[in-house]
């Protein structure tokens, strides 16, 4: 979601500044208001963006490193911790048992 709203920031932005010259060039003058209108929303959602793609990048830190049956800490790469690995291992051997019979 913060990606997005990044690029729409940036194209609003860029939307601001290529209305200048083409409302100059089609009208014959620009209106402040539209341009302002354009870049302060481009502003909002590049900063909305940013703070949005920050928290999702800290909060996968956090919520990923951790079992899902316990909630102790693994190492990277890790789902389960060493306890709940093999059981969960046992587990899906049980059922793909009892599928085949």
């Amino acid at each position: 979601m913060g990606g997005i709203l990044a690029r729409i920031g940036g194209f609003l932005i860029v939307a601001a500044v290529v209305y200048l010259p083409a409302a100059r060039l089609i009208v014959g003058h620009e209106d402040p208001k539209v341009f302002k209108s354009l870049a302060g929303a481009g502003v909002a959602c590049l900063a909305v963006g940013a703070v949005l793609m920050i928290a999702g990048r800290g909060m996968a830190t956090i919520v990923s490193r951790s079992c899902p049956r316990c909630g102790r800490r693994v190492a990277r790469g890790r789902v389960y911790c060493e306890e709940h690995l093999q059981d969960t291992i046992n587990e899906y051997r049980d059922q793909e048992r009892g599928k085949g019979s």
